[in-house]
């Protein structure tokens, strides 16, 4: 739930603090199942697929170890490895980035429809589909590091004068 308490966290700070452009904020449930939530969310969005800028994913967030953030989708827009390179911010994450937005999880509903993506990831554990893998074991100091990037480069997003230039890697 790292990746639920991720996005919570930012409706939070988005709600006291509003950003330029609207921004929808989801869970999905059934992505083990075959990305099931997020793709009938994109099939019966509540607004126009070809008006969504970006779709950010947190999957797995509250495991930082040794700074080490894993993002992928950074080629999926032209703007936005200088963007994520921008908001990574003192002290400073090890960003591990991949340009590729296809994965195995939310996000690929998204880019299969032509979305830049960014999927946020502190990396597979030992407790992965464990029943071991329980709130004890979050790095909540981590996560919040994780969430602070992510506001910066959302409120980039959302208010730039100008949307993302979508590519397809």
């Amino acid at each position: 739930a790292s990746g639920t308490a991720a996005v919570l966290e930012l409706a939070r700070r988005f709600a006291a603090r509003p950003a330029r452009r609207s921004i929808v904020v989801a869970n999905f449930s059934g992505e083990e199942l075959g990305l099931l939530g997020s793709q009938w969310f994109v099939e019966h969005a509540p607004v126009p697929v070809d008006s969504m800028d970006a779709m950010l994913n947190f999957d797995m967030v509250g495991r930082l170890r040794k700074d080490r953030l894993i993002i992928y989708g950074v080629g999926t827009a032209t703007e936005l490895p200088r963007l994520v390179d921008s908001a990574n911010l003192a002290p400073k994450l090890d960003l591990v980035k991949q340009d590729d937005g296809f994965g195995p999880s939310d996000h690929s509903s998204f880019y299969a429809k032509g979305i830049p993506v960014l999927h946020f990831f502190t990396d597979l554990h030992e407790d992965y589909h464990r029943a071991t893998d329980d709130v004890d074991k979050i790095d909540a100091a981590g996560e919040v590091r994780v969430v602070d990037l992510a506001e910066r480069i959302v409120r980039e997003i959302a208010d730039r004068p100008t949307r993302l230039s979508p590519v397809r890697v």
